[in-house]
């Protein structure tokens, strides 16, 4: 896909709604999405644990004047309510069988934005939703071709909704690409003072987890184990999703929208 030749198609007239941290590789996705549909919403989601959601709005009216026929939504969503109710969900008997993986942030956090966007999409009648997925992350659970990604999917398509990986091309240089398109000053924003995105408190957290679990097993071990736990939590929350559907304001995600 190339930002700078944008063609867009009618059929695609109710956008796309994106995880949008603001951080260079969901701008990037961002771009890429602006070539395809006419809206994107950029959907940051706050919850406990997150700090600076504002930074979010950094790269918004750089994309706004380079792609000046989408039009960018940027808002701030709530999300701490959908984090507990997924990490609270049998949290003693998963302790028990999974150890770790039962208190590790980033798998739940995860998830739990995309059950949020998910929840958006169907709420405004929304067809396509996106990441900020890239090659080569792949400690990270949805960001992983073995862990969540084909999942995360499936739980989108069982509602009719198409999840895009916009900028998960290897090769790519999510930095270079901004840098290219004007989106940002230099070239080399990651870890620096331009890498303006959500910051997340519990990332420490994760990384200590993830060096605890690799010193006694292998990292295909992780995969394959944390598909396993995550897979059901997702299945709970198509479960949860599909009595929302059926039942809004008398569901357990109604109340979780108040």
């Amino acid at each position: 896909m190339n930002p700078q030749e944008p063609a867009k198609d009618s059929t695609d007239a109710a956008g796309a709604a994106l995880l949008y941290s603001g951080g260079s590789d969901s701008s990037l996705a961002a771009c890429f999405l602006a070539q395809r549909f006419p809206k994107v919403y950029l959907n940051t989601f706050s919850r406990f644990g997150f700090m600076a959601t504002g930074f979010s709005s950094v790269h918004y009216e750089r994309m706004r004047r380079r792609f000046p026929d989408t039009e960018f939504v940027h808002s701030i969503i709530p999300a701490t309510r959908f984090y507990e109710a997924l990490e609270g969900w049998r949290y003693f008997s998963f302790l028990k069988k999974y150890g770790f993986m039962a208190f590790a942030s980033c798998g739940h956090c995860k998830v739990a934005l995309h059950w949020r966007n998910l929840i958006f999409c169907l709420d405004h009648g929304i067809k396509h939703s996106a990441d900020g997925a890239v090659v080569d992350a792949e400690e990270f659970a949805e960001q992983n071709p073995r862990i969540l990604m084909p999942e995360l999917k499936d739980f989108y398509g069982h509602f009719g909704i198409e999840l895009l990986h916009p900028a998960y091309q290897k090769g790519l240089s999510t930095e270079d690409a901004l840098f290219d398109l004007g989106i940002t000053d230099q070239p080399r924003i990651k870890r620096t003072a331009k890498d303006s995105q959500v910051i997340c408190s519990q990332q420490i957290g994760f990384a200590m987890f993830l060096r605890t679990y690799l010193s006694t097993r292998t990292f295909e071990e992780y995969e394959k184990r944390y598909r396993e736990y995550l897979k059901q939590k997702l299945d709970h929350l198509r479960k949860l999703t599909d009595e929302y559907l059926a039942a809004r304001d008398g569901s357990a995600v109604a109340r979780l929208l108040r």
